[in-house]
């Protein structure tokens, strides 16, 4: 009998039990679970993961548990906590694999379909055949009516008395001061028995503070000739977290989808790897869904060579943890587009 390392067992603990129990008690994790079945999970984090831009079994020799490397088995951990956490969207890993494999994406919605479309089609006349019926009763409608109306109007026309003007008050006497208040800035006649009042300085206008840091550091970050614009997006975001706060990989996939284009958590958390501001432009600031660190310099989780060095940060700035390790407090999700 072969004995599983760690690595392994994590592995096979999450796609063979912990998810499909997740899918079958419908978790809120994911918004939409489309498979429950053990296989389907390892094909899904497998082909995103190992393969990447194949199919895994193009990549690593069947069966993948015994097969599979360590850096493989660390990525393949990685994708499925992030799916177990909400950070990933399983239906996009899944979509994503289909097409990997030649298949169509499953159908989310109901419509379409050759049924669907002839139905469609089939109401679209009879709902235009109903709406020129009623414009047609409505037409008749109205040509009955037309002549009473007109009656009525004449009428009403005839009983209206003539319209009578009003006389226009006299021009006599008439200055410039009966159309206009006094302007309270118009000089009055000042009274000599009365003692000046004494004038005080106007009171000092303040002026917003400059903000030097944050202007330098949206400037390294928009004229690096590295960074790809997808790369620059999510640096900039990170600036507007402020000290003492945190937020996840999965609100600002949120948020980027919302206000710019589609994305997921795992490709913001790629997007910050390695990130050459740290910790200028706050990556530490970013944690995963489930309030545990997530990762940092390049490493995940609490193993991680630099993750003591994120949380003195965050301790640092004001951010305080629970007994497991957990952040607490809300997360920060106000971010701007920029």
């Amino acid at each position: 009998m072969t004995t599983l390392t760690p690595l392994q067992s994590r592995w096979k603990h999450l796609y063979h039990t912990h998810l499909p129990a997740l899918a079958k008690t419908r978790s809120p994790a994911q918004p939409t679970w489309p498979v429950y079945l053990d296989h389907c999970f390892a094909r899904i984090v497998l082909d995103n993961a190992v393969g990447k831009d194949r199919p895994w079994t193009e990549v690593v020799k069947a069966p993948a548990i015994k097969n599979m490397t360590e850096v493989q088995l660390e990525d393949a951990i990685r994708l499925a906590e992030e799916v177990v956490s909400g950070e990933a969207d399983l239906v996009e890993l899944d979509e994503r694999s289909l097409r990997l494999r030649g298949k169509k994406g499953k159908k989310r919605k109901g419509g379409g379909g050759e049924d669907g479309e002839g139905r469609g089609k089939k109401g679209k006349v009879e709902v235009d055949q109903k709406s020129k019926a009623i414009k047609k009763e409505s037409k008749v409608e109205d040509d009955e009516r037309l002549p009473a109306r007109a009656k009525e109007s004449k009428v009403e026309d005839d009983e209206q008395p003539p319209a009578t003007k009003k006389p226009r008050p006299s021009k006599k006497n008439e200055t410039i001061s009966s159309y206009f208040l006094p302007s309270p800035t118009s000089p009055s006649k000042k009274d000599p028995s009365k003692p000046s009042p004494k004038t005080s300085d106007p009171p000092a206008v303040s002026r917003p503070e400059t903000q030097p840091d944050l202007a330098h550091s949206l400037h390294l970050i928009f004229s690096s000739p590295t960074l790809t614009p997808f790369r620059k997006q999510t640096l900039s975001l990170l600036l507007q977290i402020p000290p003492g706060q945190y937020s996840t990989y999965g609100a600002l996939a949120a948020h980027i989808s919302a206000t710019s284009h589609k994305t997921c958590a795992r490709a913001v958390g790629s997007s910050m790897r390695n990130n050459p501001f740290a910790p200028e432009v706050p990556c530490h600031r970013i944690l995963a869904g489930d309030g545990s660190l997530g990762g940092f310099g390049g490493d995940w989780g609490e193993e991680g060579r630099h993750a003591g060095e994120k949380r003195r940060l965050l301790k640092e700035e004001g951010v305080s943890f629970d007994e497991r390790g957990r952040v607490k407090g809300p997360v920060f999700r106000d971010f701007k587009r920029v």
